[in-house]
């Protein structure tokens, strides 16, 4: 009991203590809020900007409408089915739209990497209002690494003054009137008035250039991009800026150049699955009309005019089975166009084209499936880096291992292919020998026909393929659809009041009682070193 009365003496003592000094408190106490009342004031006030898109999943390359049955399935088991399409993942396209490649275009764009300082303001840059528009040509923007300011000041005639710094080199111009062109050893810059009749004589600038890409890095780190819910494709675009104009232009460009980015990829993987179709559409038809003029041949050289229909009755009695043997030998013709396809190295790094597609989607993990990704990757990778990069040589060991793998599948199917197509001609054999009144001629006639219906099945699923991809290529098609264009929310999210009395709060206690600790144990050590002097 006696020690609680103790603590509770002590803690009032320590209490009377700081309140002796509470003139100490109230100064501090105004100094804080005049400091929140300037930052208040100077720091200008920040809104979020938001966007919302929802991923539309493109099935025009990569499934389609081809039923062919058993032939389908079978292609499919081996892996050799859709080959471009596959689920959408939200969070690869959350990369592509945080991508420095996207967001570059979008700096030069909106020429974000052109900061106008607004004068008696610290880094506080200006987007609509500014005095000067500094514009580098192309190759400037494409090329240098490095920050550069510009230093501008007009006097009342006009003439203008810049004073240009790089790292360590700095330069001095002088122009009689805008516009001017500043040609520089690092690069060419344009300098012209952003509106004449507001532009007040005499009057400064400043200006700073950033490297497009740094630019883009910066806005990564500032901008968020997140799926709305785990069971949506919807993805939301958030940014924070005093500057709500050039925040909702940000969000809006992204959006754009996105869609443009991915309808332009779409147009190139198109044009390659066209060019390969028209090759093997060109090579089926030769190999069609060639068969055509064997059975054509034969009908005269063996006088089988009449024995037609003979060979129709054969037919029908044998339907079921040369329907499942067409379809299996289509399909197999249909892999050995791809083995040679694949197999070429000229076409080592060319994207597969898709010419089958079940009606269910391809499993995305099959090696073709991967195999071309594996390609998309690197040609992404060389749109923004060079070859020597070591990540290329990565992703082009990956392929040379997607592609032993892709081999095997297809020698597996075409084994697997064999296999199915002996058992069915054994079958076939059964029936021929059973029906010993079918004349020789029929059976040479019956294989001429076959085979020709299989260049038929052929030629017929190349060209609708070609017209599927064709139409799909024209069509006016967005990945990201807009759910809200960028819109600006109504509560600013700076400076927060609650947060900056909450400031003022902790620093009128937290310093001033501070102080007064380290001034007393100060005064404590002082006055032991005293004692210890004198004794």
């Amino acid at each position: 009991m006696m020690e609680k009365d103790n603590e509770v003496i002590g803690l009032k003592k320590i209490i009377v203590g700081y309140l002796y000094h509470w003139k100490l408190f109230l100064s501090i106490f105004i100094v804080s809020i005049i400091l929140g009342c300037l930052y208040y004031i100077f720091v200008p006030t920040t809104y979020e900007m938001v966007a919302r898109i929802q991923l539309q999943e493109d099935k025009s390359l990569g499934s389609g409408g081809l039923a062919l049955g058993e032939a389908s399935g079978l292609m499919k088991s081996f892996g050799l089915g859709n080959m471009t399409g596959g689920a959408l993942s939200v969070d690869d396209e959350i990369v592509k739209l945080l991508s420095n490649g996207l967001l570059s275009e979008v700096v030069e764009d909106l020429g974000l990497n052109i900061n106008y300082i607004k004068p008696y303001n610290f880094k506080v840059y200006m987007y609509d209002e500014m005095p000067f528009i500094l514009q580098p040509d192309s190759l400037t923007n494409k090329i240098l690494n490095s920050y550069v300011t510009f230093d501008i000041h007009v006097n009342s005639s006009g003439e203008i003054d810049i004073r240009i710094v790089n790292n360590d080199n700095s330069w001095k111009k002088t122009y009689a009137s805008l516009p001017v062109k500043i040609d520089l050893p690092i690069g060419q810059f344009e300098l012209r008035s952003n509106d004449k009749e507001k532009l007040q004589l005499p009057c400064s600038a400043k200006i700073e250039f950033i490297p497009v890409k740094w630019k883009a890095d910066m806005l990564v780190d500032e901008l968020k991009v997140e799926e709305y819910s785990k069971t949506s494709k919807i993805i939301e675009l958030f940014y924070q800026d005093y500057e709500v104009n050039r925040g909702v232009d940000l969000l809006n460009a992204m959006i754009s150049i996105y869609n443009r980015k991915e309808s332009s990829f779409k147009k190139l993987e198109g044009k390659k699955s066209i060019d390969f179709l028209n090759e093997r559409i060109d090579s089926v038809s030769r190999a069609l009309t060639s068969i055509e003029q064997d059975i054509e041949s034969y009908k005269v050289q063996n006088e089988v005019m009449q024995l037609e229909y003979d060979v129709q009755f054969y037919a029908e009695q044998m339907k079921e089975l040369q329907v499942k043997m067409i379809e299996l030998e289509t399909n197999g013709h249909i892999i050995d166009l791809m083995y040679s396809f694949i197999k070429d190295p000229s076409n080592k790094y060319h994207l597969v084209p898709s010419l089958l597609a079940g009606s269910e989607a391809s499993d995305v993990s099959s090696p073709l499936s991967l195999y071309n990704a594996a390609l998309l990757e690197r040609e992404k990778l060389l749109q923004t880096t060079k070859g020597d990069n070591p990540l290329i040589e990565r992703t082009n060991s990956q392929i040379d291992r997607l592609r032993e793998t892709v081999f095997k599948s297809i020698e597996n199917a075409k084994k697997s292919y064999n296999l199915t197509l002996a058992d069915l001609k054994n079958k076939e054999n059964v029936l021929l020998t059973k029906m010993r009144s079918v004349p020789y001629l029929e059976k040479e006639y019956v294989d001429l026909k076959r085979k020709q219906e299989i260049y038929q099945a052929v030629y017929l699923i190349l060209l609708q393929k070609r017209e599927e991809i064709s139409l799909s290529v024209g069509e006016d098609s967005v990945r990201g659809r807009i759910i809200d264009n960028a819109y600006v929310k109504e509560i600013p999210v700076g400076p927060r009041k609650l947060f900056i009395a909450l400031a003022i709060l902790l620093f009128s206690i937290i310093v001033p009682v501070f102080y007064l600790f380290i001034k007393e144990q100060i005064l404590l050590i002082y006055n032991e070193y005293k004692r210890k002097v004198e004794s």
